[in-house]
């Protein structure tokens, strides 16, 4: 479940803030309403989370036993059973289950579809070099689940956030991927982390701008203030310049958990946007 290691709940619950603070620019929401709709994504993002790492794990037992920063996981080392890992899931899906049940009705839907995309993502890494992308839209997929929840249904702001956050997951997941982009090449495991090895700052440095453009967009289609753009700028600017100092065979994991700072410096840019 990784629950000692919160970066990933909160890459996959900052996405959630994101959706639910722009639904508040098309309608008016109560702050009981608005605390009830974050206190329910991040039960969520808490669970699913775990729950995919149950999954990863599940699917990825062989891969992991190979790779030296996954070996000690507990399956691959054979701490407990597959069996276990199994029962602990149906009670994560279950308790998931429960609380997707207190939304309306498409997002109902829409979690299902998540499900799905949680299920499939740890096997794009045997297909493409680009694992990264599909992750992309599992991981903020709840930004499009906000937006079905409160306003019952995603407009092109919306579409606008997803793409940028998908544009900033292959960012960091990129950066993740070059921990083990020796024991990747060795095995056959494919990521953008081994797409990207000849120039990884000059891409990850582009994919910035296009993230920085789509946060743009974003904010002018819908009409958010100054104080929205200048905060995306600096989130944008010093991931750049993290990004332009990092030594990927190093600190990338550093430079990672450094992402969860551009998340809040999103947030904050809707919230006083």
């Amino acid at each position: 479940m990784r629950l000692h290691q919160p970066t990933g709940i909160w890459l996959l619950f900052l996405p959630c803030i994101f959706g639910i603070l722009l639904a508040t620019k098309f309608a008016n929401f109560s702050f009981a309403e608005i605390s009830r709709f974050v206190f329910l994504f991040f039960i969520g993002s808490v669970l699913m989370r775990s729950a995919g790492c149950v999954i990863n794990d599940l699917l990825d037992c062989k891969f992991d036993e190979l790779v030296t920063r996954t070996k000690t996981r507990p399956l691959a080392a054979k701490e407990i059973p597959q069996s276990f890992a199994i029962i602990l899931l149906g009670f994560l899906l279950l308790a998931s289950l429960l609380i997707l049940l207190q939304f309306n009705f498409i997002t109902v839907v829409s979690g299902f579809v998540a499900l799905g995309l949680v299920t499939t993502y740890p096997l794009m890494k045997r297909v493409t070099y680009y694992p990264q992308i599909f992750l992309g839209l599992t991981f903020n997929f709840g930004i499009l689940m906000a937006s079905l929840a409160m306003l019952g249904k995603i407009n092109f702001s919306t579409l606008l956030l997803y793409f940028s956050a998908i544009i900033w997951t292959v960012i960091y997941d990129t950066i993740y991927a070059f921990q083990d982009i020796e024991d990747d090449l060795r095995f056959g495991v494919k990521s953008t982390a081994i797409k990207f090895q000849k120039h990884p700052k000059k891409i990850l440095n582009f994919l910035c701008l296009v993230m920085l453009l789509g946060l743009t967009l974003c904010g002018f289609v819908t009409n958010l203030s100054f104080g929205y753009f200048f905060v995306i700028l600096l989130s944008c600017s010093a991931l750049i310049a993290q990004i332009r100092k990092c030594d990927f065979r190093q600190n990338s994991f550093a430079l990672f958990k450094a992402n969860v700072w551009t998340g809040i410096g999103i947030t904050f840019a809707i919230l006083i946007g």
